[in-house]
């Protein structure tokens, strides 16, 4: 018995050997880089006149996917002049349009895929371009279409009293519902979860801020 045990050891010993062998002589398997297909940047809200750039609300990406891209920094760009903004005191003018871009890098191991699309606020029309970055490699500019500048812009504050109100929340919920059909200017202000429509949870924000239970 013994020696039958000993010949299947030494058979399994033969069969095993040179798939050992060859196992060891393959490359370690590598992290293949992961294509981004998607990018959703967030924060964009039109100047207001009298503002300026440093208190304007910025852009950027959830936490969730910052392993896979991440916001970098922002710019504003006054359109109607065709300046960048660096000066971050420069005032906001009425009849002067705006757009705001930034910097978005892959995380360690990604790259942005030639099908990537972009996307302001849940919108793919808000974006006006995507560049390559000339100093950070793998990097894009991403820049929001211009828009025109607000003289008053309060967030949720759909109806433009100047404040937020049950009465806001209420508008939301019908648009979620269809029943009613905000215009542009009424859905980016009531779009304040930056979802790229005006739906049940804007609403319900809205009514939570309304009641000073809540904000954004």
């Amino acid at each position: 018995m013994k020696k039958v045990i000993a010949m299947l050891i030494c058979i399994l010993m033969l069969f095993a050997a040179p798939a050992a062998i060859f196992a060891s002589s393959q490359p370690a398997p590598k992290d293949e880089p992961i294509p981004i297909h998607e990018v959703y940047i967030k924060g964009f809200r039109p100047a207001v006149a009298g503002s300026t750039p440093e208190f304007a609300s910025p852009l950027f990406t959830d936490e969730a996917v910052f392993d896979f891209y991440n916001h970098v920094y922002s710019c504003w760009h006054d359109d109607t002049e065709g300046l960048d903004m660096f000066d971050e005191q420069t005032p906001f003018v009425i009849d002067h349009e705006y757009s705001e871009g930034c910097l978005i890098a892959p995380g360690d191991g990604c790259y942005f895929a030639e099908d990537c699309v972009f996307y302001i606020n849940g919108r793919a029309d808000y974006v006006d371009y995507v560049m390559p970055h000339q100093y950070f490699e793998r990097s894009v500019y991403v820049k929001s279409i211009a828009f025109p500048c607000f003289e008053r812009y309060v967030p949720g504050d759909i109806d433009d009293t100047g404040e937020v109100e049950a009465s806001d929340a209420l508008l939301a919920l019908r648009n979620a519902l269809v029943i009613i059909t905000l215009n542009d200017a009424q859905t980016m202000i009531g779009d304040v979860d930056f979802s790229g429509s005006v739906s049940a949870e804007d609403a319900l924000m809205i009514l939570r801020t309304s009641l000073g239970i809540g904000g954004f």
